[in-house]
């Protein structure tokens, strides 16, 4: 058993040198993709393999700690899967940093599939999410090993270093984006899609869900309570439970508010606003 968790302890430390030089170069902003659409699948797999493997080691630390090993090898083992968890945590981190900051880039190329580049930026943001959960637990379970006396400071140290990106995945989920105008601006845009009705009778406006964000304004989640914009009605075009807005008419202004009541509630279902302005 001794010989195999040696064997199993020498592969661990190769990944983890293999993710630090990743890491660092991450860190750097020496790591480049090509525009290859697929290479950015790959990264999303890789992020994928990643949060397993993350998992996987919560439960292996935890089952070390109960194990009837000596002292001397649980400290050993204990620090040598924190720091693999530390390293896979960075990891999936910088890849999702780089992603979406690069996926706008990716969008400028010519003859790109849009629907491709679409469906990957929402699963960034799903993925930015998980990893922001994954994060919450290691802290616990850093917390659960120094409760057992057994000091993992410089370990903590490194992982506090990668905490920074947090920020910016926290960014990333809070991010929504924002579109307004009339049915004809909207349609120009390639914003607004009509769909299902009968002979073109009682159709249904939806948001294109291959609609570039070039027309679309970035906002941020948490600070926006209120959209003013100039008319006297609107109608969102995205789904948003009634429960959760309000819509206002400022006669004086000539100007219809948006509030945003319960912003949980309203962002439940898309990240997402297109609001038509009535002529």
């Amino acid at each position: 058993m001794q010989h195999k968790n040696k064997k199993e302890n020498t592969a661990l430390k190769a990944e983890i040198a293999e993710l630090k030089k990743q890491n660092a170069e991450f860190a750097k902003e020496a790591y480049t993709l090509s525009s290859e659409i697929g290479e950015y699948r790959n990264m999303l797999e890789e992020i994928d393999v990643n949060m397993a493997s993350l998992d996987e080691k919560n439960h292996k630390v935890k089952s070390i700690m109960t194990s009837d090993a000596n002292d001397e090898e649980v400290d050993e083992d204990i620090l040598l899967h924190i720091e693999h968890i530390n390293e896979l945590l960075g990891n999936s981190k910088h890849k999702v940093v780089y992603m979406e900051k690069n996926l706008k880039k990716l969008r400028k190329v010519d003859n790109v599939d849009e629907e491709q580049i679409h469906k990957l930026e929402m699963e960034v943001r799903d993925m930015a999410h998980t990893i922001v959960e994954r994060d919450s637990e290691i802290v616990a379970l850093h917390q659960m090993v120094i409760g057992e006396g057994i000091d993992i400071a410089y370990l903590t140290d490194a992982y506090n270093e990668q905490a920074m990106y947090n920020d910016i995945l926290l960014e990333i989920i809070s991010t929504a984006f924002y579109v307004a105008g009339t049915k004809k601006e909207l349609k120009d845009h390639g914003i607004l899609d009509m769909e299902g009705g009968f002979i073109g009778i009682g159709r249904v406006k939806t948001l294109n869900e291959n609609a570039s964000l070039e027309f679309m304004t970035p906002i941020d989640i948490d600070k926006t309570d209120i959209i003013e914009l100039a008319g006297k009605k609107l109608e969102l075009i995205t789904p948003h439970p009634i429960d959760s807005y309000t819509i206002t008419y400022d006669k004086d202004k000539d100007i219809t508010m948006l509030g945003i009541s319960n912003k949980l509630h309203f962002w439940q279902e898309t990240n997402y606003l297109a609001i038509e302005i009535k002529e």
